[in-house]
């Protein structure tokens, strides 16, 4: 395995939650609500919030706020720059694992 690659992974996406949001929102063509990632990831909304203060931090996911039914509601999406950097990630991964087949 070319370490060199492996050194380029970025290790924001390394965490299985992140992970997991990242990939739950660019499998989705529309925003995908804090409730619905809580469920598919199978997280505390504790966690999930904390890894995606993370990802707003860098700039790769984007949240908002709004009211339905008098009922706060969160949704997220994936922004530009995070697209790119994910694509990225996904790329060297893919070199990686064909580099030691």
């Amino acid at each position: 395995m070319p370490v060199d690659l492996t050194k380029k992974l970025d290790k924001i996406f390394h965490d299985r939650v992140r992970l997991g949001i990242m990939s739950a929102l660019l499998a989705s063509e529309h925003e995908v609500s804090f409730t619905d990632l809580v469920n598919t990831l199978d997280v505390t909304r504790g966690n999930l919030s904390v890894h995606i203060k993370v990802l707003e931090n860098n700039q790769f996911i984007k949240s908002k706020k709004t009211f339905v039914n008098n009922k706060p509601r969160t949704t997220l999406s994936v922004t530009d720059k995070g697209r790119k950097a994910f694509e990225h990630y996904l790329s060297l991964l893919e070199e990686i694992i064909k580099s030691v087949k």
